[in-house]
């Protein structure tokens, strides 16, 4: 793909979420996502929750130090918020890196009561009986929905997930393991930390320059320091998987700006965590 050819299919790309607010649990969503009945999903606010301090007030992860009674008691909260069965999350054990497992009913519980997966950044599944879950606090969630074979996938994308493509691993093992096709997938991305924010040292910014020669990604900041537009990043690798620019939906929303979520770097990682979430309702 040409840079040409990028910013022309880049420029079809239009950023939109919604936010709602139900006892006090914010959840953000995909407009273009909630337009079929046949999924729900959304990203949790850091709000109406029991967690306190630097965690308040819906910290949804189990790997900050605090009390874990506290995390599952958020998770109740906000499965209740939600309407996810409590019982149907399989959650990601994520490592900044790009493994993607697929997974089904037999997965259930695991990360909240079973005992975690193995190390995974993504999850794929087809089985209506389960909930995806993915943490985050800056980093991406990529959102992914085969409307013809009713598959779905969501990952944690951190900026070396992103700059080795886990997106392009999440589409495979879609392909790989429920027969979809990328002209087919709806991609969302939730909201992490935004193109002016995303400060990074000039090695990093070259690595990202080398691996998307196609996006014009680099810029600089007001201290005269390298930023990357990872929201690019996110575009770049679904367009070169064969997903249609009409089918990418990013929220827009920066969680190093907006103060209704968690920033691992405006907090300086004194803070909690936040939770993707991708479902089936049901199967036609």
């Amino acid at each position: 793909m040409t840079r040409e050819q990028f910013e022309r299919d880049y420029a079809k790309i239009v950023p939109a979420f919604a936010y709602r607010e139900r006892n006090g649990v914010g959840i953000y969503t995909i407009p273009a996502f909630s337009a079929y009945p046949d999924i729900d999903h959304g990203f949790s606010a850091r709000t109406g929750g029991v967690s306190t301090g630097c965690f308040s007030s819906l910290n949804l992860s189990f790997t900050r130090p605090e009390q874990r009674d506290n995390v599952v008691e958020n998770y109740r909260i906000f499965c209740d918020a939600a309407d996810i069965p409590l019982d149907s999350m399989v959650m990601d054990h994520y490592e900044h890196g790009t493994t993607v497992l697929l997974v089904d009913r037999l997965d259930c519980g695991k990360g909240y009561t079973k005992p975690e997966l193995p190390f995974c950044d993504g999850l794929v599944t087809d089985d209506p009986e389960v909930t995806l879950i993915t943490g985050h606090a800056d980093c991406m969630a990529f959102y992914f929905y085969d409307p013809k074979r009713q598959a779905i996938g969501l990952c944690h994308a951190g900026w070396r997930g992103a700059l080795d493509r886990i997106g392009t691993e999440v589409i495979r093992m879609m392909r790989v393991g429920c027969k979809s096709e990328p002209g087919d997938i709806i991609c969302g991305v939730g909201p992490s930390i935004c193109p002016k924010c995303f400060e990074v040292g000039d090695d990093v910014a070259d690595e990202f320059e080398a691996a998307f020669p196609q996006c014009d990604l680099r810029g600089v900041n007001e201290k005269g320091k390298a930023t990357i537009d990872l929201w690019r990043v996110a575009a770049a690798q679904f367009l070169e998987c064969g997903v249609r620019p009409e089918n990418i939906h990013p929220m827009g929303v920066c969680t190093y700006e907006d103060t209704r979520l968690y920033s691992h770097r405006r907090d300086k990682g004194r803070t909690g965590g936040m939770a993707a979430y991708l479902r089936i309702l049901k199967k036609s």
